[in-house]
């Protein structure tokens, strides 16, 4: 069973009203409550600060057996490369995050695989031996009579699987616009890779 922690929707002093230390109890909470519950793991994901996310794995790993994943959202940026919105760029996350105690490190929402491929290039490259997890949407999303519509078919996302292979991902998913069977497809996609 995996967990999920996501963002606290605050930020840590100077820039907010949050301490670090009412940040971690709020992910201590969190993290043992899902434990107690019967998760094995938990994914601290869609996280864009760096701080946020090694509060987070922290409470995991110091209060839980779980295994813990650290997931970044990220965006292009113009002059070249990805970083959160807070300007946390993968290089820095996967060393963080590896010092906090993660297990794997990953990539999750905001892009497609095309994008998300390049954002594992740059995780690798920081961190050659980490286990690396990517979770595309499917697709950009766009609007469509008012709804928010993700257009990528599972057949899509399971022809673009080897090139998050290849990139260096280990552990796949899906995020945004995702369904059992976009999942489906790409453990297909994988088992015909042969990885």
């Amino acid at each position: 069973v995996l967990g999920s922690a996501g963002p606290t929707g605050v930020f840590l002093e100077p820039y907010g009203d949050a301490t670090e230390e009412a940040m971690y109890e709020a992910f201590r909470l969190q993290m043992t409550g899902l434990a107690s519950g019967g998760a094995d793991a938990v994914i601290v994901e869609t996280m864009t600060v760096i701080e946020e996310a090694g509060l987070a794995v922290r409470a995991a790993k110091e209060n839980t057996d779980m295994v813990v994943i650290a997931s970044f959202t990220f965006d292009p940026v113009q002059t070249g490369g990805y970083a959160t919105m807070m300007g946390v760029r993968p290089a820095d996350a996967a060393k963080t995050m590896l010092s906090a105690g993660a297990d794997i490190i990953g990539t999750n929402c905001g892009l497609g695989i095309a994008h998300m491929a390049n954002v594992i290039r740059e995780y690798r490259a920081a961190a050659p031996d980490a286990l690396l997890l990517a979770m595309p949407n499917a697709g950009m999303p766009v609007i469509e009579d008012g709804k928010t519509v993700f257009k990528e078919s599972p057949e899509d996302m399971a022809g673009q699987v080897d090139s998050l292979l290849a990139a260096g991902a280990n552990v796949l998913g899906g995020c945004c616009g995702t369904t059992p069977l976009h999942i489906r497809a790409i453990k297909t996609a994988v088992e015909h890779c042969g990885n």
